[in-house]
């Protein structure tokens, strides 16, 4: 029997190098965003508006649930696997359901970087469209911004922010917030909090050799490159691509930078 931890939280904030790093471990499974929770949301949408909705009761749907999940990774071998999608913040109620004692390791990042960490890999990809947004948002940096933090379009980064705030409200137990800069600084400092909050035994990873791509997933997103990661863990510091007046209108939304949430 597999047991299931979760990654979510912001894009563009170390989930694919948090990813990369957890791979090295024998015993665990980690990749890019799964259609697991869309394959389960799909399932209970389609019970709920069936004339079954009713017969098909709670221990019928759990058990459901829970097979999809097993038979998406039942070619994989490792006991422990993290399933990575944005959403599972926003249903986690349903994970507590499903799996009582899981943990969900959500990647955050300052605001304005997500914006600008976008912006940087749209420049590499300048022979294509960009297809995370409407045509009408593409032709300014402020108008794709904008995009990116609108909740009513395609809302990439605005969506998972709200998702994160409702999964910290309704079960705070269940989340470790894990800062990119602080996982880049100090990458066995964070992974050995990491290991503390879901109770496994801390592996000695190799931080000065972490690898991972998937080309296929990003030239489907027009990314070449969106989530690949090569070499050594460390930061770097560099100059942001976003116009001043821009990247200090995305500073105030780091809304985890004054609490006493834990974070790596």
């Amino acid at each position: 029997m597999k047991e299931y931890f979760f990654i979510s939280g912001l894009p563009r904030s170390g989930s694919t190098l948090l990813s990369a790093i957890l791979r090295q471990n024998p015993l665990f499974h980690a990749d890019i965003s799964s259609p697991v929770l869309n394959l389960m949301k799909g399932a209970i949408d389609t019970l709920t508006s069936s004339e079954s909705n009713l017969v098909f009761q709670e221990n019928r749907r759990k058990t459901l649930l829970t097979h999809i999940i097993n038979g998406y990774y039942d070619g994989v071998s490792n006991p422990v696997v993290f399933d990575s999608n944005r959403g599972w913040t926003a249903d986690t109620s349903l994970l507590k359901a499903l799996f009582p004692t899981t943990k969900i390791i959500c990647c955050v990042r300052d605001v304005e970087w997500i914006l600008d960490s976008f912006e940087v890999i749209a420049s590499k990809n300048c022979f294509y469209t960009n297809t995370l947004m409407d045509q009408e948002s593409i032709h300014s940096v402020e108008t794709r911004c904008a995009d990116l933090m609108d909740v009513r379009k395609s809302g990439a980064v605005i969506k998972p922010w709200h998702w994160l705030q409702e999964g910290l409200a309704l079960n705070p137990d269940m989340i470790l917030l894990v800062d990119y800069e602080n996982l880049c600084r100090d990458p066995k400092g964070s992974m050995q909090k990491i290991y503390d909050f879901l109770g496994k035994k801390y592996y000695d990873h190799d931080f000065s050799n972490v690898e991972y791509e998937n080309e296929l997933y990003d030239r489907a997103l027009n990314k070449k490159g969106l989530h690949t990661v090569r070499g050594k863990v460390e930061w770097v510091k560099r100059r942001s691509v976003l116009p001043q007046y821009v990247f200090d209108k995305y500073r105030i939304m780091n809304f985890w930078k004054n609490s006493d949430l834990i974070y790596g």
